[in-house]
């Protein structure tokens, strides 16, 4: 697990908020309750959702509009964005490479590492495990396989509750012989249905990106 760590230091850009409490069931399950007197199984994810990737047949496309690109260091992979909605800060913080601010508080990260991953299925894994670990309450909502720029990634959006707030993740996953990448974009839980569409939108331009050498040094001119 420990060489998969670069996949989640993302997580250490949540924020932190008023403490909360967890407790045990008479049957066993772990709760967390908060300040509003409310409670919730800590991990309410549907057993299918965990255990099923599902493959999405849509093909999905950058927006003509995400014009700008940010390339990734580390690996041949970019994120095309529009310049006119989100703007994007280098971030060198254990391989998180680019923050990105958009609209109506929406957040972005770009996250390349040179680590060699087997499949996609070992990296739902390990980001599930590593999530929940450091989240107080968790719900994966949707797991799939897209094609997107004609690339296979995985696609997860889930709920992380950390120090009483909820917020709402979805990103992509991607693996070539080179290592890996994701781009996840966030918002508070409450405002992520009415920004979906652009919250999509922006990670459909996630893409992998073919670098070309330079072409040899011309002979000097003769005399």
């Amino acid at each position: 697990m420990k060489r998969y760590a670069a996949l989640f230091c993302y997580l250490s850009f949540l924020p932190i908020n008023a403490q909360v409490q967890k407790a045990i069931t008479d049957s066993g399950k772990e709760v967390v309750l908060f300040d509003d007197k409310t409670w919730r199984f800590v991990h309410e994810s549907d057993s299918a959702a965990l255990e099923t990737i599902l493959t999405n047949a849509t093909l999905y496309n950058r927006d003509p509009k995400a014009t700008r690109a940010v390339n990734s260091s580390n690996l041949n992979v970019a994120v095309y964005h529009d310049p006119k909605k989100w703007s994007a800060v280098p971030n060198r913080l254990q391989n998180t490479e680019y923050m990105f601010v958009g609209p109506n508080h929406i957040f972005s990260m770009l996250t390349a590492d040179k680590s060699r991953i087997p499949n996609l299925r070992i990296v739902k894994d390990v980001v599930l495990s590593n999530v929940r670990q450091a989240v107080d309450y968790f719900r994966l909502k949707e797991s799939e396989y897209r094609t997107v720029n004609g690339k296979k990634m995985l696609y997860l959006r889930y709920i992380a509750n950390l120090k009483g707030l909820d917020f709402e993740y979805a990103g992509y996953y991607f693996i070539n012989d080179s290592g890996f990448a994701m781009v996840v974009a966030y918002t508070m839980q409450k405002d992520f249905d009415k920004n979906f569409a652009e919250i999509e939108n922006f990670l459909n331009g996630f893409t992998e990106v073919k670098y070309q050498l330079p072409p040899p040094p011309m002979p000097p001119a003769q005399p």
